[in-house]
């Protein structure tokens, strides 16, 4: 089981320190890290952590990066960026059974990002949001079509692209200073984001924090929703391209999840038109299990009913040999679901 899975969970959105708390993303001085930075160590150093230590460990990753944004992006109209956070969510709860129960399934990995990631992006497109731009990114494995984009509409070069960047990341830093404090600095020299420009149209991936600078600036014009969407792209976009080099994905995998991808956006397509709803949902038990229904059915219960958690994961699983695992690992894990603090 991977016991650092907030380093690498985060440095997949760009996020290149851990994350105790989820203001950590943001540098933002608070005072419960230096308790969760313990809590952290005692669970990478100790076979003997208490249960609802370990509990807390395994779920404090999706719930951070959902509270990132029910809390430190402020509301907007239409905004339905928070389902695709949870729908993004589901991608690493689901991820996280498997890594418990330590099960290798390559096929199994490809079908939960391949059909997720398609899911979200067909629920995009149905709210008439341009996604061509993360399709084309994708497809040549760079941010370049978001600069070729941007320089065509504003008529800039490089340098006035940079201009751009550079006031808009300090216009952010500006804006978290009013209300935190936060240890990221303003950057002086506007050299900073031209070396940036080059390096990121020629493959390497923007951090988190300059990736919504680049959202910011790029869909400056659009709706409050829309370009909070195309940050969601973004984001997707990077965690792809992140997975795709850091793990040293071989050709035939990345083959096979873009043949996936494409095929599940078809069908889920298909699925959204004829409003086959019950078919869908149905179809997206297969391939993800679905936290947030699992959630919904407790009805604010102050007992997780594991029959619910049971019925929702049970399809996910069902083509699967016997898992076997250590009793106490098991006990954990039933510990995991009924008192997890689910923050949806």
């Amino acid at each position: 089981m991977q016991t650092d899975f907030n380093s690498i969970f985060w440095k997949i959105w760009g996020v290149n320190q851990r994350v105790y708390t989820y203001e950590d993303v943001f540098h933002i001085k608070n005072r419960d890290t230096n308790k969760e930075k313990k809590k952290f160590f005692k669970f990478k150093n100790s076979e003997n952590m208490r249960t609802d230590d370990f509990i807390e460990l395994l779920y404090k990753e999706p719930n951070n990066f959902y509270l990132l944004f029910d809390n430190l992006f402020y509301k907007v109209e239409d905004d339905n960026s928070l389902e695709f956070i949870k729908e993004l969510n589901n991608i690493a709860f689901t991820y996280r059974f498997l890594d418990i129960f330590e099960i290798k399934d390559i096929e199994k990995i490809v079908n939960i990002f391949s059909f997720q990631i398609a899911y979200i992006l067909e629920n995009i497109s149905r709210l008439s949001i341009d996604i061509t731009l993360f399709e084309e990114s994708l497809k040549i494995n760079s941010f370049k079509p978001y600069f070729d984009k941007y320089e065509k509409i504003t008529n800039k070069n490089q340098n006035g692209v940079a201009h751009d960047l550079h006031t808009a990341f300090n216009e952010l830093i500006e804006a978290i200073s009013v209300n935190y404090d936060s240890n990221i600095k303003y950057i002086e020299n506007q050299s900073v984001f031209v070396n940036d420009v080059s390096k990121w149209k020629n493959g390497e991936l923007p951090e988190f924090l300059k990736i919504l600078v680049l959202n910011v600036s790029f869909f400056a014009e659009k709706k409050k929703y829309e370009q909070r969407a195309q940050f969601i792209l973004m984001l997707i976009l990077r965690a792809l391209l992140h997975i795709k080099k850091d793990f040293t994905i071989d050709e035939k995998i990345q083959k096979n999840f873009l043949e996936q991808l494409y095929s599940f956006r078809k069908i889920i397509k298909e699925k959204l038109d004829n409003k086959h709803i019950q078919e869908l949902n149905t179809l997206k038990l297969k391939y993800c299990i679905d936290f947030e229904k699992v959630l919904f059915e407790q009805n604010d219960s102050d007992s997780f009913d594991l029959n619910i958690l049971f019925k929702y994961s049970a399809p996910f699983f069902q083509d699967m040999k016997e898992i076997n695992i250590e009793k106490d690992l098991l006990n954990k894990m039933i510990n995991f679901v009924k008192n997890i603090k689910w923050h949806y």
